[in-house]
């Protein structure tokens, strides 16, 4: 399992910088080992879950003002015309954590964001990628998976927990 804290949404680099090349990312132990994990809650923003988005890159973003969310969502959204607007977000209190999978060659693949976890000052996020399994009917259509949520923003890191898993077909 891969450990990565995403510091960039902390110090406020833009989304691209978030996700392409030159990323703020480093990978790190827990940063306050020993604590509880506690579960937080989160909120499903509508129109974010897509299994076919603009974005043809991973990423793993952390999205702390409405500029940069604003571009994270025309580049979401970039296959529709026109493309919506994004949602209201209140960047005083709350925070938008956000995965994109890349481009995939068929349908079949999701990504999502299956915990947040509070740990001290800091945020877990286990992230989940579904892959088709073997004799699995896809489409045969590019996909580019997405989701993001809003979250209370946390005075600490955000850490991201990295899982795939491979769906069964009979």
């Amino acid at each position: 399992m891969f450990r990565g804290a995403v510091l960039c949404g902390l110090v406020g680099f833009a989304a691209a910088a978030c996700g392409g090349a030159g990323a703020a990312e480093q990978l790190l132990e827990p940063s306050q080992p020993g604590l509880e994990a506690q579960e937080a809650s989160y909120e499903e923003i509508e129109g974010a879950d897509t299994p076919v988005s603009g974005i043809l890159d991973r990423r793993r973003l952390v999205i702390i003002n409405a500029e940069t969310w604003a571009t994270f969502w025309a580049e979401l959204h970039a296959n529709i015309s026109p493309v919506p607007d994004p949602p209201s977000i209140d960047f005083e209190s709350d925070e938008i954590i956000a995965a994109t999978m890349g481009q995939r060659s068929t349908g079949g693949y999701a990504i999502r964001i299956e915990e947040i976890s509070r740990r001290g000052d800091d945020l877990e996020v286990v992230i989940v990628e579904t892959s088709p399994g073997r004799g699995c009917l896809t489409t045969q259509a590019l996909t580019s998976p997405a989701t993001a949520v809003s979250v209370a923003r946390p005075p600490g890191v955000v850490e991201f927990v990295e899982e795939t898993e491979t769906r069964g077909c009979s």
